[in-house]
């Protein structure tokens, strides 16, 4: 088994566990949860995960209140549609405004990280870490 398999079995409970808000979720030893769902406001899946035995309503609306104001956080945020010139002529048209979310973390404190797709081939993802009055507090381009 590879070193990415151990990590993977001992980082998370492998059986999917339905639940009627998420579809299906998987806990993680630390306490936490993640699943993969569509959050009211957008239409297309992505990650989510917060502390808990299992995802809750309140969560539920924390996400979907957060996925409204995407947009203004974007806005706010200051980052540039390109983490390079040299990343920029090579994804002329690629804009983080309007960009698919890829995950979503709600920390306990009701903190959250938001990271972007891109172009994984490129290794850059776009990300935002926010105050639970959702302001800004760090926006980068990370590998």
């Amino acid at each position: 088994m590879s070193n990415q398999k151990n990590l993977e079995s001992s980082y998370w409970n492998p059986e999917l566990i339905s639940h009627p808000l998420v579809g299906h979720f998987r806990r993680k030893p630390s306490g936490s949860w993640a699943a993969d769902t569509a959050v009211r406001g957008i239409d297309y899946p992505i990650r989510i995960a917060a502390d808990g035995n299992e995802p809750c309503q309140a969560q539920m609306d924390r996400f979907a209140e957060l996925i409204a104001r995407v947009p203004e956080i974007i806005a706010s945020s200051n980052l540039s549609d390109a983490p390079t010139d040299e990343w920029r002529s090579k994804h002329p048209d690629y804009r983080l405004a309007s960009a698919r979310i890829s995950f979503c973390r709600l920390y306990e404190d009701g903190r959250f990280f938001l990271s972007f797709d891109a172009y994984p081939e490129d290794d850059w993802i776009p990300m935002i870490d926010i105050s639970p009055d959702f302001k800004v507090t760090l926006a980068d381009w990370g590998v």
